[in-house]
């Protein structure tokens, strides 16, 4: 599984992507945009109060995803402060799955209730590892991933609001031989 952190992140990037943190009116829809990005683990509650794992986990299917676009866009579309236009919502819920199923570690239901299960045969990002404070391995993974997502997220951004300028592509390629040799890292880690 991915990161809590690389989830919300990508919520935040579909915010980004569709509203600007500039205007103070609408930074409260900064919040529909990660909670669908991070809604999927809301599974984990069964898990720590019940001792109960469903399987396959629903939430990380595209179905629920859709599901939970329909159920925000509903709750927001009143609103005349923030933009949530449906492409950077779906975008938002879809991302956990896909960031799950990057990390190659487990099979992911994208396409449930079909029984079929979606696993890449090498995973490009680390698993975020047990959460514990003191475990290393979540720290190192977690760099990696961020060291990873962070560029991209970065990049779709600046192309969404069409703000690429010159010193963004030298910057890419300048960080782009560290972002390589931290991708061949994630993808050398056992799973």
């Amino acid at each position: 599984m991915s990161s809590v952190l690389a989830h919300a992140a990508a919520g935040i990037t579909a915010y980004l992507c569709s509203n600007t943190w500039a205007d103070k009116r609408s930074r409260w829809a900064l919040t529909p945009f990660v909670f669908l990005a991070i809604c999927p683990d809301l599974d984990y509650v069964a898990v720590w109060w019940f001792d109960y794992v469903p399987h396959p986990r629903f939430t990380h299917s595209l179905l629920f995803a859709l599901v939970a676009v329909v159920a925000v866009y509903a709750a927001t579309r009143s609103s005349r402060t923030a933009r949530f236009p449906a492409i950077w919502l779906i975008a938002a819920a879809a991302s956990h799955g896909m960031l799950d199923l990057l990390v190659g570690a487990h099979a992911v239901p994208l396409l449930w209730p079909l029984p079929a299960e979606i696993q890449m045969p090498i995973g490009v990002l680390p698993s975020a590892g047990a959460l514990k404070i003191g475990n290393y391995y979540l720290w190192r993974n977690l760099v990696i991933e961020l060291g990873l997502m962070l560029p991209v997220y970065t990049a779709m951004v600046l192309v969404c609001r069409g703000a690429v300028r010159r010193w963004h592509r030298v910057m890419a390629l300048t960080l782009s031989p560290a972002w390589i040799g931290l991708r061949a890292w994630s993808v050398s880690l056992s799973r």
